[in-house]
């Protein structure tokens, strides 16, 4: 399970949303995606029922990524392909977001991330449109948020990393009124997320599972 293990000084303020399993073919390999969603639970609260996507407009995320056939049947290292495989699970997590109601406006920023332990990967900055469901029936109101996607490569896959935080207070959106927008605060929150992240592992699921793609099953 992509389980994150958040830094003690912002563990209380967060909590788990659930974890979805999204799959994906390219030719004959399948790429699985492990999400697991956080919210700040003072900004959920705030909102109630306003939000008008599944993700949380304050929210942290961790993904674990795995291949079947596994990248090291094929011979192939996770971190000699970065370059090839980081834009391209960007790309997928793009898809995911705007398919659960949030716009993507465009990629702000692109760049070389180290983490903590020393893992070189890839980080996106993504500005982004929230929308939120007035609590008087009005129409959608939407917010300007910015999105951070982090991508490092593992011994047999890659993990990924990053949150959404809003930008702006959503000013005149009747139920909102509680949401403080704070980005100074929250891009320091992500980015230290996704240098000194930990995500459980529960093993080389893509190796357990290489023989169901070989058959066709």
């Amino acid at each position: 399970m992509a389980e994150l293990v958040l830094p003690a000084s912002i563990r209380d303020a967060w909590r788990p949303l659930g974890t979805r399993t999204d799959e994906r073919r390219i030719a004959l390999a399948a790429i699985v995606a492990e999400t697991t969603l956080y919210e700040h639970v003072a900004t959920a609260t705030a909102l109630d029922d306003v939000r008008g996507s599944d993700v949380p407009v304050r929210s942290l995320f961790a993904i674990d990524l795995s291949f079947r056939p596994s990248l090291s049947s094929l011979g192939v290292s996770p971190a000699a392909v970065l370059s090839m495989a980081a834009p391209q699970a960007k790309r997928q997590f793009v898809d995911s977001v705007e398919d659960d109601g949030l716009v993507v406006d465009g990629e702000r920023s692109s760049g070389r991330f180290e983490r903590a332990d020393g893992t070189a990967g890839r980080r996106y900055v993504l500005d982004v449109s929230y929308p939120l469901d007035p609590a008087d029936g009005g129409e959608t109101a939407w917010i300007d948020a910015e999105t951070h996607v982090a991508v490092w490569p593992t011994d047999r896959a890659y993990r990924m990393a990053g949150g959404t935080f809003p930008l702006a207070d959503a000013d005149g959106v009747a139920g909102a009124e509680g949401l403080v927008a704070d980005p100074e605060r929250d891009r320091e929150t992500v980015l230290d997320v996704v240098r000194t992240v930990e995500l459980a592992d529960d093993g080389d699921v893509a190796d357990e599972d290489e023989n169901e793609v070989d058959s066709g099953q």
